[in-house]
Parts: structure tokens; sequence; C-alpha cells
């Protein structure tokens, strides 16, 4: 299949942490540990299939800033899921596998300094240590750590019972001293509060679903997002391609042009309509790899940054703390504008590819502010697509599409 909508970079804070020490003690004032994004919420895919729980869990990224005289240095991470605070099942990461994520982020944040949009995009609403990050997870006093756990591993875990708490051990070796910083993590359980309708009819794929950790669960707002493209596209030779054999314009590709609806009543509070498609119409430049991205960085300084990476967009403010995102619309096909009320499966524009695109679909998302770079993903289910569309023949509940990564179903 094309590649699709691809990610870039970002980060940020907060947390509190308890340290024990075998023997001895020790004072959270020599260590800080925080999370990486100011206002992170950790929160798991569920869903229940049959009388199992599944419950899969991104790990938040953490910042680890030594006060001290002596070195520290990372040794280990383990990460545990619990049942009513039972351990359940136990992630261990060790120093290898620490060192080469902690090098490869203090690398690009040191050194390649990308715009704050990219990161931001990546990692989310960061908030930097000051100074230089440490590349090798050793950290001098005043030195930082970022431990990017959200691109090392994730916590998958099937059972009788739902995980519902989550701590993370840190091995820390300072001198000649060994500590286990224990940091608790609130999982934060949710459902979609609204009742909502698929963005686009008809015979569709759903891409790159939450369970997808190499595509949009990679990234922050996006971590519960999904691409839409066509299916059972006429001459093709399998339903699951998304375009006529060898496509040579946008209309060989089923899904463009297909109306996009918005999902529930709300308030239109941004619109971004300039990127231009014709860029975007030639199957030969932008299926190559990169195209999208040379585009992206040509027009960002004209059009802003939001605008260049979602292409074409709408967010819609559902006044129940939910924000739906619709991106890499058709050039010309948006019709609202930012204050405009719109209704559940009200016409708001129809599906392109311009932007971070690889090949015409809808990027749709649903998030808890309307920052399309800093945002929490959240979770969303629809009344039109069933969850037995995730399996079928068994009792199936979740609060988001996934099981795996992708889905063929016709929106009625």
């Amino acid at each position: 299949m094309n590649r699709l909508c691809r990610s870039m970079l970002e980060i940020v804070l907060m947390a509190m942490i308890i340290f024990i020490i075998p023997a001895t003690t020790f004072s959270g004032e020599k260590i800080d540990i925080r999370y990486l994004v100011k206002g992170k919420k950790v929160i798991p895919v569920t869903y229940r299939i049959g009388h199992w729980e599944i419950t899969d869990i991104k790990l938040p990224d953490l910042v680890v800033t030594n006060k001290e005289k002596t070195a520290i240095t990372i040794y280990q991470a383990e990460v545990i899921g619990k049942v009513s605070g039972v351990e359940r099942t136990r992630l261990q990461i060790y120093r290898k596998e620490l060192s080469e994520a902690i090098a490869l982020t203090a690398d690009m944040l040191n050194k390649q300094k990308p715009p704050l949009a990219t990161v931001q995009l990546s990692l989310g609403n960061v908030a930097l240590p000051e100074g230089i990050l440490s590349e090798n997870g050793r950290a001098t006093k005043g030195q930082s750590i970022v431990l990017p756990l959200s691109k090392i591993a994730y916590l998958h875990y099937v059972g009788k019972e739902k995980i519902d708490g989550m701590e993370i051990k840190l091995t820390i070796k300072s001198g000649r001293q060994k500590m286990l910083a224990s940091i608790p993590v609130q999982l934060t359980f949710y459902e979609a509060k609204g009742k909502y309708t698929f963005p686009v009819k008809g015979d569709v794929q759903m891409a790159f679903l939450p369970l997808s950790y190499i595509h949009h669960r990679g990234s922050a707002s996006q971590e519960f997002a999904m691409d839409v493209v066509g299916a059972n596209q006429k001459e093709a030779t399998s339903f699951t391609e998304i375009s006529s054999p060898k496509p040579k314009s946008l209309s060989d590709y089923s899904i463009w042009g297909r109306e996009v609806v918005a999902i529930g009543d709300g308030v239109v509070l941004e619109v971004g309509d300039k990127f231009p498609e014709e860029p975007m119409s030639d199957p030969a430049q932008f299926t190559k790899q990169g195209y999208s991205l040379s585009l992206i960085k040509e027009l960002a300084p004209k059009i802003g940054w939001t605008n260049a990476i979602a292409g074409n967009y709408i967010v819609i403010d559902h006044k129940n703390g939910e924000y739906s995102a619709y991106c890499h619309l058709q050039e010309g096909s948006i019709g609202v504008k930012a204050g405009d009320s719109v209704h559940k499966g009200m016409v708001i524009a129809k599906v392109g590819n311009t932007g971070n695109s690889g090949a015409p679909h809808l990027h749709f998302q649903l998030m808890d502010s309307q920052d399309f770079f800093t945002a929490n993903g959240l979770p969303v289910m629809f009344e039109d697509v069933p969850a037995q569309v995730m399996i079928a023949g068994f009792p199936v509940k979740g609060n988001t599409l996934s099981f795996s990564d992708s889905i063929f179903y016709t929106v009625p």
C-alpha cells in the first residue's frame, strides 16, 4: 500500500516521584524526574473481545535531571502493569537500548535543532530543560537526560482483567551506589463523550490505526488518528488497493473528491485552505520519498506550519472538551469558515491530497484541544462503525478502532 501521512518530531514536562534506595536514604532534591510533555495524558487503548481484556499503553517520555555533584548514569528501565495494585506484567528495557534512544533524541535536539513545530508534532507540548542534553545516558551536575520511552517500547497486556495501574522504575548509578527511582504513572481511561458519525461514507480502508506504533501512535496529538483511503477501487486487482493500476492522476484514487462530513455538532475553530494541490497532483511525483516534505519546507514560511503539514484542514469544537481535525483536504473544497456552526453529518469539504501526504486520503483525529501540535490525542468510536468490524464473530467493546493495522468497511 502507498505510504500516506508521515509524522515528524516533538517533546515536554511534568510529574512527581518516590525514590527507594536499599540500605540508605535519598533526597529527591538531588535527582529530579518528570514527564517530558506538559499536560501529558497517558491514555490506554482498551478493548474486550469475548472474555479477554486487551490493554495497550504508550509510555510517557521522561526527563531526568542530576542535581548532585556526582555524575549519574541510567542503567535500566522497568515498566510494571498492575491490576488493583497487583503486578500483572513487567517490561524491561536495558542499557544498550536506552542509550541508543537517548543518543538519537539528544543528537536531534542538541545539534540538528529542528523547528519547534516538527518537534511538537512528534513528541507533544515540550518544555526542554536548559543546557546541553546528555547523549550517552550519563549526566553531570545540572545536566539532563531525555528518556524517550515512547520511541522504545509499549506495554501490551492480554488477560481476564484490564491493566488499571502502571509504574516505571529506573535503575540509576551515582558513583558506586545504585538507586531505584519509582515513578507512578496515572492512567487516564477515556471513551469519547460525543455520539459521532464516521467522516466519510462508502467503501473505505481505515489505515494506520492506534496499534500501529510505526505511524500515528508514535506521534503526539495523532496518537489515536487514522488515515482513510478508498477500498474496492474500480479496475484494481484487489479490494485492498487504494487506486487503479498505475495511477496517472488524483481521480485514479477512489477516495479523492469524496465528501467529508462533520462527525458531530459543533463550531468551526480553524480552517486552513492555502495549500495548493497542483504540486501534489502527479502520482509519479508525490509518491516519491521526501517529495511532500520538500513542499512543506517551501510553503511553511508562507502559509504556516499547520496548513503546510496538515494540508488544507478544518478543526471543529464539539463543545464537550473534544475537537475533531480533518486534514489533507482538496483545494477549494472547504465549505465552512471559522465561527460557523455545523451539525452532525453536514458536508464540510472533500478528500484531497495536500500537506504531508503520499497519496489522497483523509487524516482524521480527535483531540483534547484545538492545537494540532500540542493537544493530547483522544480515542474515538463511531455510531455507524460497529465494534465488531475489528474482529467478527465475538462480542467486542473498545474505546477506539484498533486490533489490527487496517480495517475495511462500507460505511452506510
